[in-house]
């Protein structure tokens, strides 16, 4: 018996659902007992799944102290290719990062494998830092991504830390330079892809980077989560139910 259109368009919904859990189930923040460190997180696809993820991770070379690794990433285009180049590309990261420890490597052997194995024309900016938990220091590499934001506790924020340097998969080799930012008590560093600023209202006007700085400039003090949260809502106001722009993720580190 022939499957009827109706019949194709609820597979085919079933199977997005399966992956946008499957999805969600991988970009997302697991417990890690962080003693005096705490991460909060946002991640909405502007389809049913999506090409932005974040990852945080205790790596594990800890020969030279506890350290976490950081990133942030957006795959070019949306949907299902930026999806796949995701679900590749996130563990590549991962990996380069626990063998060497260091931003800047991690990011030159993603890189060539990207470069090596890729044929379908996406690239990706990714944000990419290794902390070391016990001092605070944060060293940060960027291949394209937009610049973290510091919101230091004693109010001399927002600042935006470090330089980007060419994306993933472009060119073969990236010659990145490191960013070391020290992270002071009550400091909050945000992590967040173009979605957030590309967020468009009703009218087309888009959110963002003066209007992203002024939210961050009357914060306040407060919470990882609750940085989180107001830029959230901020976007979801101005955009007034306009259909998402770009895949939107963030990722507040807060040094407690």
């Amino acid at each position: 018996m022939p499957v009827t259109v109706a019949a194709h368009d609820e597979r085919v919904e079933q199977e997005l659902r399966v992956a946008r859990r499957i999805q969600r189930a991988l970009v997302g923040l697991t417990e890690m007992g962080l003693d005096g460190w705490n991460l909060a997180s946002e991640y909405e696809p502007a389809r049913a799944i999506g090409g932005d993820f974040f990852d945080a991770f205790p790596i594990l070379d800890n020969s030279r102290g506890r350290r976490l690794g950081l990133v942030i990433a957006d795959v070019s285009g949306k949907g299902i290719s930026a999806a796949l180049l995701m679900a590749f590309v996130r563990p590549v990261i991962r990996a380069a990062i626990d063998r060497t420890g260091d931003p800047v490597e991690a990011l030159e052997r993603t890189n060539r494998i990207l470069v090596g194995e890729r044929r379908t024309g996406l690239f990706v900016t990714v944000l990419c830092g290794v902390l070391d938990l016990q001092s605070g220091e944060l060293v940060l590499a960027n291949a394209g991504h937009e610049q973290p934001i510091l919101l230091a506790a004693d109010g001399s924020g927002p600042i935006g830390v470090g330089e980007s340097g060419p994306l993933v998969g472009a060119f073969g080799r990236l010659d990145l330079r490191p960013t070391t930012v020290s992270l002071a008590l009550g400091d909050r560093l945000l992590l967040y892809t173009d979605g957030v600023t590309d967020a468009a209202s009703a009218a087309g006007e888009r959110f963002g980077d003066e209007r992203l700085l002024d939210v961050l400039a009357n914060a306040g003090p407060g919470s990882a989560e609750a940085l989180v949260r107001l830029v959230a809502d901020e976007i979801a106001a101005f955009s007034g139910g306009a259909e998402p722009a770009d895949d939107v993720a963030m990722l507040v580190v807060e040094r407690m």
